[in-house]
């Protein structure tokens, strides 16, 4: 579908009509449009008009007494509504999050809170959100509870490692097999140990207290066990939470594990994606079902808190393949189970591929949710991306007390970040004007370990 808009956000309005036509695209042609989005202005009055076909709908907002950011924030939503109004009208179709495209849906709800609407209201009568999901979003919140809150004069530490053993078909993170990379590994970790150590001298001198550390990747395990140590010996912190995403079995061992004690690790992932070996052999993980089981059980021994994901919608798993993993996964209890809808992003081999699942994914993440919550977990965080199957989202579950923290700070967008490595985002938060500031590192090996001190100066800039 080719879409017309003089709307000056236009990107946002073509994300809502991806959600019925997959390709479609803008056009500045007026004549050629399928889709046309018109706003007026009369005053601080906006209105939307859309049509597609015979079928038109008009929304206005009110933008008298608001500030200039704002203004923006409601001009996206209400030509949003329009546009996601007038497409259910002509195709007869509802989305599961009606005419919400953003990331965080349970940050949104938490401003509407703010600005003194009821949420639950303008969620499902004005947005066109379901009823279903808005009730998700509702458990996650009292799920959270005081976590939800901004913690001033604080921050968490991102640590990136971007290696792996093998590439995932699904899998669009800037990270690369580290055999095919491995003469960059030694550079690579000297590079990363200065960040590290230049990164808490700042912090420290900054009196900037650092309340969680998260390994992420990649897979941090990829590394070996010297030089994982080598990596968290230059950490002479004490956080609250300490988490490394071993996430890939066939990386883990007891020798790695006896460094991540032996530092004060205490949450590790260990993610399956399937329980289902031919679905593993399609999707590239390049290890065995029984991996799985066997380095959970390892795991445990230590006394790790333990995440697994599971992925719906992956090549051939079908409903009932979906559900016996989901029901082995719980049969195991680890403390968090976290049920990503398989999202095909830009850079992944799936999305090359021009993949479509046409499992029922929506039936499987309902399924999820009936199991885990009578399971006695709890929803504690979600977060939305782009090209999702079916529009829906991944939800992190929870045993009671046992949420991750770090990922309710960077999903809520609650916790400043400082970052280390390649492709880490150092976010700072700035409450009072409710906005983001960020300093990106290089996304590929060879230029951050090339330019590491420009990087270095990008971060301490950001919170100086």
């Amino acid at each position: 579908m080719k879409v017309y808009t003089d709307f000056c956000y236009p990107t946002e309005i073509q994300d809502v009509v991806k959600m019925f036509y997959v390709e479609a695209e803008l056009t500045s042609n007026k004549e050629e449009a399928e889709l046309v989005l018109l706003e007026a202005e009369r005053g601080n009055i906006y209105e939307y008009a859309s049509i597609v076909g015979d079928k038109h709908a008009i929304q206005r907002v009110d933008c008298n007494g608001v500030d200039q950011l704002q203004r923006i924030r409601l001009r996206k939503r209400f030509a949003k509504i329009a546009a996601y109004d007038v497409l259910v009208d002509f195709t007869g179709k509802n989305m599961p999050w009606g005419s919400l495209t953003g990331i965080r849906p349970t940050k949104l709800a938490d401003q509407l809170t703010k600005e003194g609407f009821d949420w639950f209201d303008v969620f499902t009568n004005k947005l066109g959100v379901s009823v279903g999901k808005a009730q998700l979003v509702a458990d996650i919140l009292q799920t959270q509870g005081s976590l939800h809150e901004r913690k001033t004069g604080c921050a968490d530490l991102y640590i990136g490692i971007p290696f792996c053993v093998s590439r995932c078909s699904y899998c669009s993170f800037t990270s690369g097999e580290i055999e095919r990379l491995k003469k960059y590994v030694v550079p690579y970790v000297e590079a990363l140990k200065r960040d590290i150590v230049a990164t808490l001298a700042f912090v420290k001198e900054k009196n900037i207290r650092i309340n969680n550390v998260y390994f992420g990747g990649g897979t941090p395990t990829s590394l070996n066990a010297e030089q994982l140590n080598e990596i968290m010996s230059c950490i002479d912190i004490d956080p609250v939470e300490y988490t490394v995403e071993a996430g890939r079995p066939d990386t883990i061992d007891s020798e790695k594990l006896d460094v991540l004690k032996a530092h004060g690790v205490d949450r590790i992932s260990i993610n399956p994606q399937t329980f289902n070996q031919s679905v593993l052999d399609i999707i590239g993980r390049k290890h065995s079902v029984q991996d799985i089981y066997d380095k959970y059980d390892l795991a445990k021994k230590y006394g790790f808190t333990v995440n697994m994901d599971l992925i719906a919608g992956l090549p051939t798993e079908t409903y009932e393949m979906f559900r016996y993993s989901l029901d082995e996964a719980v049969s195991l209890t680890p403390d968090n189970i976290t049920v990503h809808t398989l999202a095909l992003k830009h850079g992944s081999l799936l999305k090359e591929q021009n993949y479509y699942s046409y499992a029922d994914v929506s039936k499987m993440v309902d399924y999820s949710r009936e199991k885990l919550y009578a399971a006695n977990y709890s929803p504690y965080y979600m977060y939305r991306q782009k090209y999702m199957a079916q529009n829906l989202e991944n939800v992190g579950y929870c045993k009671p007390n046992k949420p991750c923290l770090y990922n309710i700070g960077i999903m809520e967008e609650i916790s400043d970040i400082i970052a280390c490595g390649t492709n880490a985002i150092s976010k700072r938060i700035i409450s009072d004007e409710n906005r983001i500031e960020r300093a990106a590192n290089a996304k590929d090996v060879i230029t951050y370990i090339n330019h590491n001190e420009e990087y270095l100066a990008k971060k301490f800039d950001l919170f100086d």
